[in-house]
């Protein structure tokens, strides 16, 4: 039951529960063996009620109903069909509209002739009507308060979903192309001396690129794409990385810069552990509001592409940010992909 409906029939149950007693207390007692029997009923009723909050169930709901009936029986006031509201309060959403409607009217029915015996059936005409609406009103509400409490639990369902999927999809981006440099640097490192000291500055910068990610997201100044593809360029042994961009170009849109360097981070670590290649080109421009990066390698080619992870988190990323992503390979004539991405105005 969501927290805001069980806090309203909680508090104003007890309210309604309290107030229909009023009128029969100032009244006085002429029949006590008439009041002794409202009496047990009133007390029934606010027990139902509690044990119907405190384990959440319907089968408290009929000792209710009967409950409101027994009031009117013996000591009617005309109020008892505002307790029959609170019944109709716990029924919606927990229950198909269908049913819980017809629970609605054969209580209303009863409500009906219990009042007819005590009273009238002219009587019975007057009060119960207004009840039933009240009633229908009060189902309604609580299945309205059901599917909203529903619809914010799935959302921030989602919104976990896509944290988690977000945050793994930055660690393999961002370390992995880390990680693949570090062994390329190893590899080499009996050949070229200045090789291992590269790869221990990689290894010491690991784990500041880990604790940097979430600062880096969270402040797109610091990131100036032409200076990060520089970096990644000069990270990676093979293949000899080709950097085409402006001398700085601070992109202000985080989503947008972060998933044109990632791509570019990508096609980097594919091209080192994949394809094969000796040289990868990566061409960066701004104009008319887009960003475009183009990045092409000399390697073997694939005639056919499947999406990894690394390209689904690609396409995933230019998508989120409303861009596109075209990739451009055959067997023998290397890989290549265009991203684009549009700038949000402002940003």
């Amino acid at each position: 039951m969501p927290r805001e409906l069980r806090r309203l029939l909680a508090i104003g149950g007890a309210s309604v529960w309290l107030m229909v007693a009023v009128p029969i207390l100032v009244r006085g007692v002429v029949h006590p063996w008439r009041f002794a029997g409202w009496l047990f009923a009133w007390l029934g009723f606010g027990g139902a009620l509690l044990l119907a909050l405190r384990t959440r169930r319907l089968r408290w709901l009929p000792l209710q109903t009967a409950a409101v009936i027994a009031l009117v029986l013996t000591l009617c006031d005309g109020f008892e069909g505002a307790l029959l509201v609170l019944v109709a309060l716990q029924l919606g959403g927990r229950t198909s509209r269908r049913a819980g409607l017809t629970v609605v009217a054969a209580q209303s029915a009863a409500l009906f002739a219990a009042v007819a015996v005590h009273w009238s059936v002219n009587a019975a005409a007057l009060i119960v009507p207004g009840y039933v609406g009240f009633q229908v009103l009060a189902y309604f509400a609580a299945e309205g308060m059901w599917r909203l409490a529903q619809a914010q639990a799935l959302r921030l369902e989602n919104e976990r979903l896509a944290e988690r999927l977000r945050i793994s999809r930055e660690l393999h981006d961002r370390l992995g192309h880390h990680l693949t440099a570090l062994r390329l640097n190893l590899e080499v490192a009996d050949r070229r001396p200045d090789a291992l000291a590269a790869a221990r500055e990689l290894g010491r910068g690991l784990l500041g690129e880990l604790r940097a990610a979430v600062a880096e997201l969270r402040d797109p100044d610091r990131l100036d794409l032409g200076k990060a593809l520089r970096t990644l360029a000069d990270e990676l042994p093979v293949p000899r990385v080709h950097v085409t961009a402006p001398d700085s170009l601070a992109v202000r849109d985080p989503r947008c810069a972060l998933a044109v360097l990632r791509c570019a981070q990508e096609i980097a670590t594919n091209a080192a552990r994949h394809a094969g290649a000796e040289n990868l080109w990566i061409d960066l421009q701004q104009h008319d509001g887009v960003l475009e990066l183009h990045a092409r390698d000399d390697g073997r080619g694939a005639g056919a592409v499947h999406d990894g992870n690394g390209l689904r988190g690609m396409r995933e990323r230019l998508e989120s940010a409303g861009g596109t992503l075209a990739i451009e390979t055959a067997e023998g004539r290397g890989f290549g992909l265009r991203a684009r991405v549009p700038l949000r105005s402002g940003a």
